[in-house]
C-alpha cells in the first residue's frame, strides 16, 4: 500500500470537516425556522 502524502490527508480533512460544519450548520438552522430556503441562503457561504 502507498503512503498517503500529509499534505493530501490534511487537505481532506480541512474539506471533510468544512462540508461536515456546513450541513451540521445547515440541519441545525433547518429544525429551528423549517425554511430550506432561507437557511441555504444562511449558510451558503
Amino acid at each position: 500500500m502507498k503512503k498517503i502524502n500529509p499534505v493530501v490527508l490534511v487537505a481532506i480533512i480541512l474539506i471533510g470537516g468544512f462540508f461536515a460544519f456546513k450541513i451540521m450548520s445547515f440541519l441545525g438552522c433547518y429544525v429551528r425556522i423549517e425554511n430550506a430556503e432561507g437557511c441555504w441562503r444562511l449558510t451558503a457561504w
